[in-house]
């Protein structure tokens, strides 16, 4: 691993199980290792440092939850976002690192300011999150032809997935509940 991306892995650890505004350069530099000069030689700011965590984070669940969705019909793709993301909360999804809740959505809480970029990209990885979901969707019998439901069902499927996580995250428990098949059946049905 070049000193670029230890310098990202190391903080994007630490942002994740602590949060951005309580975690310093000081701790990074004393975590990963790296001198002060070599950071800022990648990074010009924290801030810089906190763009390319959420991009690294952002390319690394996008990749999963493609993975995951690749279903060959609708319902089993619906199934399989949140089977996908029970298994991630109880810590068995390696390429996610241990559950912490949404890195986004915890970013997004310390950076409020809509037009800050860590805001942006933050709003682009849930952006990215309902086009994955719809692509998904499109690729099934049932949606192929329908791409006004399939935008209905993928917007219903990713306020509940971020709820889900939302709530296993907030409420620290491991054994939250996945929608029901019947709700899932609903969201999907085309008729």
């Amino acid at each position: 691993m070049d000193k670029q991306q230890q310098i990202i892995s190391t903080a994007l650890s630490l942002f994740y199980k602590k949060g951005i505004h309580a975690v310093g350069i000081n701790e990074i530099l004393a975590v990963s290792g790296i001198a002060k000069k070599t950071l800022y030689k990648h990074f010009e700011s924290k801030d810089a440092l906190i763009c390319a965590c959420l991009v690294t984070r952002d390319m690394c669940f996008n990749a999963w939850l493609k993975k995951i969705c690749l279903q060959p019909s609708a319902i089993l793709v619906a199934q399989a976002i949140f089977f996908g993301l029970k298994k991630w909360i109880n810590n068995e999804v390696s390429e996610l690192s241990n559950f912490n809740g949404c890195f986004f959505i915890n970013t997004a809480a310390e950076y409020p300011i809509e037009n800050d970029p860590i805001a942006k990209l933050c709003k682009q990885h849930k952006q990215t999150n309902f086009e994955i979901i719809l692509s998904a969707l499109l690729e099934t019998p049932e949606f192929a032809h329908n791409r006004e439901k399939a935008i209905e069902a993928a917007h219903h499927l990713l306020i509940l997935k971020e709820g889900f996580i939302t709530r296993a995250r907030v409420m620290h428990d491991v054994s939250v509940a996945a929608p029901s098949d019947n709700i899932l059946k609903a969201i999907v049905a085309v008729g």
